[in-house]
Order: structure tokens, then C-alpha cells, then sequence
């Protein structure tokens, strides 16, 4: 039974796009660095602004993603990551982020973090090596996203411009 937990904690890590394709020992490392945790319902992971100091994987549960006046934004289901990118950019958390339910996680402090990178030149490249394409792929997205917006911009002007005139045109018809 525990050979099965291990087995499916390894494979959680591999999941997480950070950790993407480090390789079972190499995961095996990573899973040694992390610490389990609970939280209970309602009870708060990180708070906006706060030093990002470590990241945690969800195991189980739900956590909520909410803004600085406490709207929530968004919800994190299990086998997602809270908090990789601030191990490495050390950027304040940009969120606050809290229990909906009783959860359990792995935490992944910075300390360790830093010394499995130290400890490991293989891990070390092949996270960096993921952080960057993470990166890349979110300017990419960040891009589509900028040319939908002006396209939709464009529209709604063009829309804009053809009430003014129909506005114009009733106007002058009275």
C-alpha cells in the first residue's frame, strides 16, 4: 500500500509543469524535499503581498484564489501547484489563497528548493528549462490574447461608429 502512495506522489510531482520531465529519481529528490501539510476548511495558505517563501501541491481538497478586497477569482483543484514561479523570482505572493475544504498538500519550501537545486545539476537545468518554456508560453497567450482584445476593440469602435452616424442620421431626419 505505501509502494502505491509513493507511486502516485511521484506521479503528481511529474505533473506539475515545473517538474516536468525530471524523471522518476529525480522526482524521487524532489517528493524527499517536501513537507505534507493540512489545512483546515477556511484556514489560509498564503496572503497577498506576503514573501513567497514556499510553494504547495494540492492532494486533496479545494482551494480558493482570492483578490486583495477578498472576491474570489478563482479555484484550484487537486494536482495543481500554488506558488512554483515565487521559488525562483522571489516575487511577493500576487494573491491570496485559502482552504474551501479541508486540503492536503505538499509543501515545497524555498530552502529546500534551493538546496535540491544546489544538490543537483540535472534537476536544476531541467526545472529551469521548464520555468522558461512556462514562460514563454505565457507570453505567447499573453500575446493572443493582446491581438484578440484589439481586434474586439477594433470592432466595438467600428459598432461605435456606425450608431453615431445612425444617431446622426435620425437626427437630422427629425
Amino acid at each position: 500500500m505505501a509502494v502505491d502512495k509513493g507511486q502516485a506522489l511521484l506521479k503528481v510531482i511529474e505533473k506539475i509543469p515545473m517538474f516536468s520531465r525530471v524523471g522518476a529519481t529525480s522526482a524521487a529528490a524532489v517528493l524527499q524535499a517536501c513537507e505534507f501539510r493540512t489545512l483546515g476548511s477556511h484556514e489560509r495558505l498564503c496572503r497577498a503581498g506576503e514573501p513567497s517563501d514556499e510553494m504547495a501541491v494540492l492532494l486533496s481538497g479545494r482551494l480558493g484564489v482570492y483578490s486583495e478586497s477578498g472576491v474570489e477569482i478563482a479555484e484550484i483543484a487537486p494536482v495543481a501547484p500554488v506558488g512554483e514561479m515565487g521559488l525562483i523570482t522571489g516575487q511577493p505572493r500576487s494573491a491570496t489563497v485559502g482552504a474551501q475544504e479541508k486540503c492536503s498538500l505538499l509543501v515545497l519550501r524555498k530552502p529546500a528548493f534551493e538546496r535540491l537545486m544546489r544538490a543537483n545539476a540535472q534537476i536544476s537545468r531541467q526545472v529551469y528549462g521548464n520555468v522558461v518554456e512556462i514562460l514563454a508560453r505565457r507570453v505567447q497567450d499573453g500575446r493572443l490574447r493582446q491581438v484578440e482584445s484589439e481586434a474586439e476593440i477594433r470592432s466595438l469602435e467600428s459598432q461605435l461608429e456606425q450608431m453615431r452616424s445612425e444617431t446622426k442620421a435620425l437626427r437630422l431626419a427629425r
